[in-house]
């Protein structure tokens, strides 16, 4: 099975992005999910209580260490795989680069869609004129 963490070169730059976005996604998630888990501790050494069942106390805190030590192994592979990390930075200025050629030429195409649009509109409008012209002077010829 495929580590859904690698990244592979030859993905295209529209997976790239979704799947370092997702990354980045992820790892936020996990730094926020250790940080709850270290809020719920503290709350939970609070309430501790002298005379509380000492193994049942230790259990506990074994179960916690264990969980933040996990938490922390998830977000230190998380952050192993961010993208760049194996790129050099000339490499990584190429990628941005190219993103931003991409995205101009992107903005282009968007534009003269815009534009092709607008124009279609004006011939929709002046259409539906003369078809209203051509009614109103069909109708008229009839009285």
């Amino acid at each position: 099975m495929q580590n859904p963490l690698s990244y592979e070169k030859e993905e295209t730059i529209e997976v790239a992005t979704s799947i370092n976005m997702d990354r980045l996604t992820q790892l936020q998630d996990a730094i926020d999910e250790m940080a709850r888990m270290f809020a719920n501790s503290v709350e939970f050494l609070n309430r501790v209580q002298v005379g509380q069942d000492q193994v049942k106390l230790k259990e506990s805190q074994q179960e916690i260490v264990q969980d933040v030590v996990k938490k922390a192994k998830q977000i230190e592979i998380l952050i192993d795989n961010l993208p760049g990390l194996r790129n050099t930075e000339q490499e990584q200025f190429d990628m941005i680069k190219e993103l931003n050629k991409e995205m101009h030429e992107a903005n282009l195409e968007y534009l003269k869609a815009v534009e092709d649009a607008e124009s279609l509109r004006k011939q929709i409008v002046e259409t539906i004129g003369i078809l209203c012209r051509d009614q109103s002077t069909a109708y008229n010829s009839e009285e």
